[in-house]
């Protein structure tokens, strides 16, 4: 098992070779990691029901599945039932394990086929929920964003004064992160374990600049995003304030000199970075190949000694895990709600609303403000392509179904509206921007705020 790799134990604490086995099969590995994760905490269930059942996995049935499908989704004794779409993941993580256990002979057969027989003999049925939509995901506005990351982030107090009590430390880095998310759509990961020398030059030109997410981070391959030119100024301002701050303090305290696993940078060149570790030996790798806790322990050399490769950083000048951000939000969240700011957000809900806003303003370029005839519209797009494949590059989905069932159900009815109710395209841009916000607010799924400071 490698470091990192999920693993379970039976509940006596004993091990069992053939699920460890399905752990280090490379049917598992080849999932990413956030897949692999879920699907051993979905097994991990899964099993355990059938433990309290005193049923061995290894004779499971199509029954069990059945069973464990009511207690999961309509046992009306369950006080945590789950959708049919969390469900239909958990059938996944079934269906992949029992699958290889069977194909290599340790089960005698597949109990999560597809089809599977019904109780009483009454024909067959799927076991996938026929309900099972992707979640109904949440949106915000920009005057909701920027008022649930002035109050919750950076202490001022609901009518934008400044709170005296505040006594945050790390607002420069965490408005600067938010604002990353805000503007580019990077995943969580993505962008919790960027590389200072990742970032696009601070004096580039243009509105957006053009920077690379690795592979190692990226959900199935690396590929190229945009942030706004005023996000990376904010980030260059955190990068020379309080993280500054805070590499000099680690520096202070020796933290960085016998850190585990440390490898620094000593060279870069088209072949890629070299590297050398703490046995002194030095070695080429890519910034492709650098996934999250390769990056966390990659160190440069500054003049006024070693610092962490990592972008942000927490109080203690080493790099944060990613997954930290979810704090974050969650004491921005509380701290709304105790002011009576009806707005919340996550990570993922920054990622959702960029791909929102940036297929709004597509689709009104393309359909309106532009002014082109049906022919030249339809040439246009054959040369720089359909809103939603933009709209896909810019999320790095590799399906655009993805993109339109997912990420953007407040625009599916957009098209429609903006034909028939939002006027000719002499309107003002504000004038458009209020049409779509009325849409947007009228599908129940795009947080505004209540109509707060914006």
């Amino acid at each position: 098992m490698g470091p990192g790799q999920p693993f379970l134990l039976r509940p006596d604490g004993a091990p069992d070779v053939d699920v460890l086995a399905f752990f280090a099969s490379a049917s598992y590995k080849l999932l990413s990691e956030q897949t692999q994760l879920s699907y051993a905490k979905d097994l991990r269930l899964f099993l355990s029901f059938l433990e309290s059942q005193g049923r061995p996995w290894r004779e499971a049935t199509p029954s069990d599945l059945l069973d464990f499908e009511y207690w999961r989704r309509r046992d009306p004794d369950n006080e945590h039932r789950v959708s049919g779409a969390k469900f239909s993941r958990e059938l996944a993580a079934c269906k992949k394990f029992f699958a290889w256990q069977h194909k290599h002979g340790v089960t005698a057969s597949d109990p999560a086929a597809d089809e599977v027989a019904s109780a009483g003999g009454a024909g067959s049925r799927s076991l996938r929920p026929r309900d099972a939509r992707p979640v109904r995901v949440k949106w915000i506005t920009p005057g909701a964003y920027r008022q649930w990351r002035d109050v919750g982030l950076a202490g001022r107090l609901p009518d934008g004064s400044a709170d005296r009590s505040w006594r945050g430390r790390n607002d420069g880095r965490n408005l600067a992160f938010a604002d990353l998310l805000w503007s580019s759509g990077l995943r969580l990961r993505e962008a919790g374990t960027l590389l200072v020398q990742e970032l696009p030059a601070v004096d580039n030109p243009g509105q957006f600049l053009r920077a690379r997410v690795g592979a190692g981070v990226a959900k199935g391959r690396g590929r190229d995003f945009w942030l706004s030119a005023s996000a990376r100024r904010q980030l260059e301002a955190y990068v020379l304030s309080t993280r500054a701050e805070a590499v000099s303090r680690a520096r202070r305290e020796g933290r960085y000199e016998d850190m585990p696993g440390r490898q620094v940078v000593v060279g870069q060149d088209r072949s890629g970075l070299r590297v050398r570790d703490g046995d002194g030996q030095v070695r080429t790798t890519t910034l492709d190949q650098l996934d999250w806790r390769d990056r966390a322990r990659l160190f440069v050399q500054e003049e006024a000694g070693l610092a962490p490769a990592t972008l942000f950083l927490g109080d203690s000048g080493l790099p944060m895990r990613y997954e930290s951000w979810e704090a974050v939000f969650s004491t921005a969240n509380r701290r709304c709600s105790q002011l009576g700011v009806p707005v919340s957000c996550y990570p993922h809900m920054l990622r959702h609303s960029f791909a929102l806003r940036m297929l709004v303003t597509l689709l009104h370029a393309f359909d309106r403000r532009m002014g082109l005839t049906p022919e030249e519209r339809r040439d246009y797009r054959m040369l720089f392509g359909d809103p939603w494949i933009l709209v896909q590059t810019l999320l790095g989905h590799t399906n655009p179904q993805t993109t339109r069932d997912i990420y953007l159900e407040p625009v599916s009815g957009l098209q429609v509206d903006l034909f028939l109710n939002a006027g000719d395209s002499t309107g003002s841009e504000q004038e458009f921007t209020d049409f779509v916000q009325r849409h947007l607010a009228a599908t129940g799924l795009v947080n505004d705020g209540g109509g707060g400071r914006g």
